[in-house]
């Protein structure tokens, strides 16, 4: 009987992996840190798996590539359903206080966001992080409008709410547009609100724009 056969561990798997959620926990911190120390085109998965004190091979197991981990390592840690919760379609300017709860978040959470403009930053040249990146945002808008979002369009209206929300981000906190990087959180959210109210609720015809 083989080593591989008396441990009840077939050739192909991670030796470490039956260790679970610990040794992903271990993962995701070392790659946080590689990312934030070497950037992420500088980070490799054998340094990632050495700091962590895995093999390399269990960092594929539990996420594929280094794009995906970088997903899971930045994504915002966010509690969705508490964060928004109480925006209805009886709240005045939903948009607008979506906004506003957002940006606080941004504002109060330096460390998560941060995390969420490395995401930004590599997403631009990365196809598979911009993927995981949308995907976020899109479940973010989902559940937290869900409630409020006319029945029509919904996925057009979602898509334009998304543009606009990214977009304000990168303004701010990436190029640092005077106008939105000097404004306040209070005063974007009620400048943009509106924005996000007609995407929610506003005729989507293209007539409709013109008027």
């Amino acid at each position: 009987m083989t080593p591989q056969q008396r441990s009840g561990r077939g050739r192909g798997r991670p030796r470490t992996a039956e260790t679970g959620s610990d040794n992903r926990e271990s993962i995701l911190g070392a790659a946080r840190e590689l990312f934030s120390d070497r950037g992420f085109e500088r980070s490799t998965m054998r340094e990632i798996g050495r700091r962590a004190g895995v093999d390399p091979a269990l960092i594929h197991h539990y996420f594929g590539t280094k794009d995906a981990l970088l997903v899971a390592a930045l994504r915002p840690e966010i509690d969705v359903v508490e964060m928004f919760a109480g925006i209805t379609a009886d709240t005045e300017s939903p948009g607008t206080e979506f906004l506003r709860r957002i940006l606080g978040f941004w504002e109060s959470n330096p460390q998560q966001r941060t995390r969420a403009i490395a995401l930004l930053r590599v997403a631009v040249t990365h196809a598979e992080v911009a993927g995981g990146l949308r995907e976020f945002f899109l479940g973010v808008a989902r559940t937290a409008l869900a409630d409020v979002m006319a029945a029509d369009h919904r996925e057009e209206r979602i898509g334009l709410m998304i543009s606009q929300i990214a977009g304000l981000v990168m303004a701010r906190y990436v190029l640092d547009v005077p106008a939105v990087a000097g404004a306040t959180p209070e005063e974007l959210a009620q400048r943009v609100g509106p924005n996000i109210d007609r995407y929610l609720t506003g005729d989507m015809t293209v007539d409709s724009w013109h008027s």
